[in-house]
């Protein structure tokens, strides 16, 4: 029987034809081996990084700001001045940019999941798009792409709304009492 006509010859590993095969199947035996031990130091070190830098700078930043507030407590003037001149001095180093931070994204503040507010003003533009004025201030208006159609309240009634973050960046209004909800964004 020729070698032409057999089509699957068993070879085993330590007897590849170029005299390397049995370094390459030593190899793909370890090689899992070795990604789990990457992947675990990989881990390891970026727990380190982070257990180990970020609680220095938010102690230090908690300090100044234990500092600003024991010196409110001051009644003597001159004393209260002085004291919250240390403690400018001592907050001014908390806040500065660390070389540890480089290169990490800078922390997004903390952001309030949802607003409710009464309205203040409530009309709609030319194209019949809804627009609130909340008495707070804030003035959002239905985003062009949103066709739900917005009833006006009754003379002199006003509403209560709530405007809680949505996906992608948006925010969604809802009317208290009344179903649904419109898409909007804010412009003042």
């Amino acid at each position: 029987m020729s070698s032409q006509h057999v089509k699957h010859k068993r070879v085993w590993p330590w007897r590849f034809r170029n005299g390397s095969g049995l370094r390459h199947y030593l190899c793909a035996l370890q090689c899992p081996a070795r990604i789990v031990l990457v992947r675990n130091l990989r881990l390891a070190c970026c727990l380190v990084v982070l257990v180990g830098t970020s609680p220095a700078s938010a102690d230090s930043a908690r300090e100044a700001l234990n500092e600003t507030v024991r010196c409110a407590a001051i009644t003597d003037p001159a004393e209260r001045l002085s004291c919250f001149d240390a403690a400018a001095v001592q907050a001014k180093g908390a806040l500065a940019p660390q070389p540890a931070d480089f290169g990490r994204p800078a922390p997004k503040p903390a952001e309030v999941p949802q607003l409710t507010a009464g309205v203040r003003e409530f009309w709609k533009t030319g194209r019949g798009l809804a627009v609130f004025v909340l008495d707070n201030g804030q003035t959002w208006r239905q985003l062009e792409a949103d066709g739900t159609q917005v009833l006006e309240p009754a003379a002199g009634r006003t509403f209560k709304v709530t405007i809680e973050r949505g996906l992608l960046n948006s925010y969604n209004l809802t009317i208290d009492g009344r179903n649904g909800l419109i898409r909007v964004r804010r412009v003042q």
